[in-house]
């Protein structure tokens, strides 16, 4: 079965929400990775990190905040984001 996936824009322009209609981790933890050494035990944190532009994950229950370089845009990279959070979830 597919994860479905929300965006959610934030009022920082490098952070989305991505929101999924399954929790990753427990309701009220939360798991910070601020580079890809950091995300090395992270299955999804690490693919995320693959994706060119993509400078923080944050996963936080069903919720996965993605923080991306300031020369990135978006639109070169949601789709991919996306693709890899419903292939990793």
């Amino acid at each position: 079965m597919s994860v479905s996936v929300t965006v959610e824009p934030t009022r920082n322009e490098n952070t989305v929400v991505f929101k999924l209609d399954k929790a990753l981790i427990p309701p009220g933890t939360g798991n910070s990775y601020p580079n890809p050494e950091t995300a090395q035990s992270d299955p999804l944190a690490k693919a995320l990190f693959e994706i060119r532009g993509v400078s923080s994950v944050w996963v936080l229950g069903n919720e996965v905040h993605v923080t991306k370089e300031d020369q990135v845009t978006w639109g070169a990279i949601k789709s991919k984001v996306v693709e890899t959070i419903r292939q990793n979830a």
